[in-house]
Order: structure tokens, then sequence, then C-alpha cells
């Protein structure tokens, strides 16, 4: 990781939303919204009703817009463009319906989870239908490079997901075990997203290269701000069930980091509460306010927003702005 600290929180006052900085894409994610409206259409019963109640909750629809803003930096057929970008949404909502599944969250986007509005069984099979529905998309594209790679990222995803699971409750998990994990279930996608987009516009290699290794780490950074989250954020302002990693002995960057600073019996004590299905959530984060771990996270979310910035240097100062003003975006969020 690099050491420059060109994303220190005192600067980001001036970050701007996702959709600001977007705007000439715009066009493109109303299509895209309007695309899963329609897949959302095509079940009947529940699972159109499901499908619904998931696909109308909204996002930051941050992985559509890397791949439309990839692909809108040379002519194409952006209606391609539109059809992977909602395919992208769909493989990222199958995610959150199985997560919640397996973290036994209760709230999603200020509503209850799809297993506590629909039930467990609605919950895995919809997640399916997402996905499958996601792959008919990319198929239908015509691109074998888009195709493999969503293919190659999403066995990827899951296999963080399993790697992770099966690392529950372990209070000494290492720091280089966490990345890995974050790297293939979070960061995958985001870096396939601006590969595909920079792929269906023809750019060239080095340059699909660089929207790759540029997603790769912001999508660390945004699951590191994502943990963050976890731990010290507001449940209403985020809209989702919190303190869910520290409940199912998901051992993430912040609880690292305060594994690192304790000493005597406060190490011990939180060690313990890391091994409980219980845990006394509201201690720990006592202690990593006592102990800046925000600060400390940070420090790390900032280090792979530059690695981020680094990948991108061969194109033009506008196209660098705009992903910088995205990486801003993804460490400022509070939601």
């Amino acid at each position: 990781m690099s050491s420059s600290k060109a994303f220190k929180p005192k600067i980001l006052s001036d970050a701007l939303s996702l959709k600001e900085i977007v705007r000439t894409i715009l066009p493109y994610l109303s299509q895209v919204e309007e695309r899963l409206s329609a897949v959302s259409d095509e079940g009947e019963g529940i699972l159109k009703e499901s499908s619904h109640y998931v696909l109308s909750g909204g996002g930051k629809r941050l992985r559509a817009a890397l791949v439309l803003y990839a692909a809108s930096l040379k002519p194409c057929d952006m209606s391609k463009a539109v059809e992977v970008a909602a395919a992208v949404e769909l493989i990222h909502s199958a995610t959150l319906v199985h997560d919640d599944i397996i973290d036994h969250a209760v709230l999603r986007r200020l509503m209850p989870t799809v297993n506590v509005q629909f039930g467990s069984e609605v919950a895995v099979l919809l997640g399916d239908f997402l996905y499958a529905k996601a792959f008919e998309m990319i198929a239908a594209v015509g691109n074998s490079q888009v195709t493999e790679l969503m293919a190659l990222t999403t066995r990827r995803m899951c296999e963080g997901e399993i790697d992770q699971l099966k690392h529950r409750f372990r209070a000494d998990l290492a720091l280089e075990e966490y990345l890995s994990f974050i790297e293939r279930k979070t960061a995958a996608l985001i870096s396939a997203c601006g590969e595909s987009g920079a792929v269906l516009a023809g750019l060239s290699a080095q340059e699909q290269k660089a929207f790759s290794v540029y997603g790769l780490s912001m999508g660390i950074s945004f699951q590191i701000v994502d943990d963050l989250l976890d731990l010290i954020g507001m449940e209403k302002k985020i809209g989702k069930t919190l303190h869910t990693d520290l409940s199912n002995g998901k051992l993430t960057l912040p609880l690292i980091l305060l594994r690192t600073v304790l000493v005597g019996e406060e190490k011990n004590k939180f060690i313990e509460s890391l091994k409980s299905p219980n845990p006394d959530w509201q201690g720990v984060v006592n202690l990593a306010d006592r102990h800046s771990i925000r600060e400390k996270t940070e420090v790390f979310a900032n280090d792979y927003l530059t690695g981020a910035l680094a990948a991108v240097q061969i194109f033009p100062q506008d196209v660098q702005n705009t992903l910088e003003a995205i990486s801003k975006f993804v460490l400022k969020r509070d939601y």
C-alpha cells in the first residue's frame, strides 16, 4: 500500500454525490433503473412481488455507474453497457439477499430484509433467480470477454464469502486473511465493473487493466468503510442492520486494529467478546472510540484509494478527476 494520505478526511467536505459526479451518464443510469423494473415485472406471484421489493429499493448504483462511465469514454453501443450495468446490479442485489440470510439481518435500506418479509426459502430462491437473470442478460450482450470476466468474478465472490465463513469467531485472524476475503467478496465485482465497461468501449488492454486495478483498490477501500460503518454507524442513516460482523464472528479491519492496540485484561475481555455469539458490542464501540479506531481505519482506506488513483494516471486529466471524485464519495459516505 502507498503511504500517501491524499484522501485525509479533512479535505472531504467538498465531496460530491455520486449522481453529481457521473452526471454525463445519468440518462443511461435511468435506463438501468428501467431495465431493473422490467426484470422485476417478469416473474409471477411471489417471485414478482419479492423481486420488485428488492429492485425498487434503490441503492448507490456505484457498480452500474462504473460500467457506464468506462464504456462512455469511447463511442460504443451504450445499450450493451446499460444491459451489463443492470446485470451487475442484479448480481449485487443477489449477494445482498443471500448475505442477509447468512448474517440474520432484519433491515436493509430501512425496510425488512427479504428473509424477514418473505421467509428464508423465498430469499434463497430469489437470489438464485437474480443471479440467473443477470447472466442471461450478460450472455445476450454477446461479448465473450465480459461473460467470462463476470463468471470468474462471481465464482471468486462466492469463494471469498465461504472462506470468511470458515474463519468466523477466530480472534487471531491475520490482516492478510481479512484482505483476501474482501478482495474477493466485494472488490472483485467493482473491479469487473470498470473493466467490463472498458472492454465494451474497445479501450486498449492497458486501459482495461487500469480500470481493473482501480476498481479492485477502490473496492477494498469500499469494504473497509462498510466494515467501519457496521461498527460505528447509525442504523437509521445507513438503513441496514448493524453490528452483524461482531455478532456473526467476522473479524473486520476495525476489530483487527483494535485488537492490536489493547493490552492486559482489556484485551482479554475483548478477545472473549470476539468469540461470543452475543458480544458486548456497545463496549467494543466504546473501546474503538477511545483508541481512535475510526481514524486508524480511514488511513487504510486512504491508502487503497491512493493506489486506485495511481492506476489510472494513464488517462486524461478529466477522466482522472472523475475517478478521484468517485473515490472521495466512497470514503466520505456514511451510508
